[in-house]
């Protein structure tokens, strides 16, 4: 069986869950996570979260509470970690080290909307899968009513053709024996 190209390897796996896992005990989104990771894997942003939510998730679920033990611990003591381009936790900056920024009540609501969205390419994504299936479907379910009937009409020569084969060798032993009958009747009248 031939490997598709774009089949996903351990390495690939294994990059992506890292990456998933440091968004989450940093505090950041999945869909950052995704948006990361599918740059450097060179594959959709729907395909890594097709990934992780289809097959790497239930492998990860031990490494996935901790990560958000870690980042629920980090929103207690106040710290906040970023994640830098390199893909790795940068740095922690106490609450007297504030950078400045405002947060508010939205974000929850925005990481709810991002995660619907990564939802609907990926179910978009799904349901093109679907369709290309059903069409496959129906051309395939032509090809086999053909296939049948063209098999019935090969049985019906076929049961024809054993006929005639069967015909012909009567009509054969018939002339043989019509001849042998006629030669034993001439032996017997010049005999």
């Amino acid at each position: 069986m031939e490997l598709r190209k774009d089949s996903w390897d351990v390495e690939a796996d294994l990059f992506l869950a890292q990456t998933v896992l440091q968004h989450i005990e940093s505090g950041s989104t999945q869909l950052k996570a995704f948006e990361e990771a599918s740059e450097k894997l060179k594959r959709s942003k729907a395909a890594c979260g097709f990934r992780w939510n289809g097959s790497l998730r239930k492998k990860y679920e031990d490494a996935i509470r901790k990560a958000k033990q870690i980042r629920n611990q980090n929103k207690s003591d106040g710290s906040i970690v970023t994640i830098t381009n390199s893909n790795t936790i940068a740095h922690e900056l106490s609450p007297i080290e504030e950078d400045n920024t405002v947060y508010s009540l939205q974000d929850p609501i925005q990481l709810d909307q991002e995660f619907v969205v990564t939802f609907n390419e990926i179910m978009d994504n799904l349901n093109s899968h679907i369709s290309l299936l059903r069409q496959m479907t129906l051309e395939l379910a032509g090809r086999l009513e053909e296939a049948n009937n063209k098999n019935e009409k090969l049985k019906s020569e076929y049961a024809n053709l054993q006929s005639e084969i069967i015909n012909a060798v009567d009509m054969n032993v018939f002339m043989r024996l019509a001849d042998k009958i006629s030669n034993n009747k001439m032996e017997q009248i010049t005999g």
